[in-house]
């Protein structure tokens, strides 16, 4: 019985270290291959149409300029939806890609141009915000993710939601 043991104990240690030896190849075969500190998909950093070419020099690559990153809707109703719109221009050199907008809740839902916008072009962010069970003042940021040189744009907004009268 004692053998058993034994031979069972030294089989599932020479199992994990051959799955960590076959992880640890290092096959540069998978396309996929991510970067620890990052993990970004290769694909996504050597593809010129995905990302800004890490080569160019800073006024050659898209830049964002918007009217203005702020926006106040005032007092509202609780239970109301509001829309705003963030307009901007490429004033940058290469083509924008906009890779997500990121809402600092689920309350927030924004909508952003999925395709390329070339120099000189504009655009318009939406941002959607459901006031529901939010009464109070409320700030609110959406993370804007591009292939400019600062990556993140912060876009805020703020509202002061009324209680909703309760209905008699």
């Amino acid at each position: 019985m004692r053998n058993i043991i034994i031979l069972s104990v030294i089989a599932v240690l020479c199992s994990c270290n051959q799955a960590s030896s076959s992880q640890d190849s290092g096959s540069d075969t998978n396309a996929t291959t991510t970067d620890n500190a990052s993990d970004v998909p290769v694909e996504m950093i050597e593809n010129p149409s995905t990302a800004a070419d890490p080569k160019a020099l800073p006024g050659e690559m898209p830049e964002m300029t918007f009217k203005t990153k702020d926006h106040d809707f005032g007092d509202i109703v609780e239970n109301q939806d509001v829309e705003t719109t963030y307009e901007f221009t490429n004033t940058g050199k290469a083509d924008l890609l906009i890779s997500d907008c990121r809402a600092s809740c689920g309350c927030t839902v924004p909508d952003w141009p999925k395709t390329p916008i070339k120099p000189g072009q504009k655009g318009v962010i939406k941002v959607r915000f459901n006031s529901a069970g939010k009464a109070g003042v409320n700030n609110k940021i959406v993370t804007v993710v591009s292939n400019t040189k600062e990556g993140n744009t912060e876009l805020k907004f703020r509202a002061n939601v009324q209680a909703a009268k309760p209905q008699e």
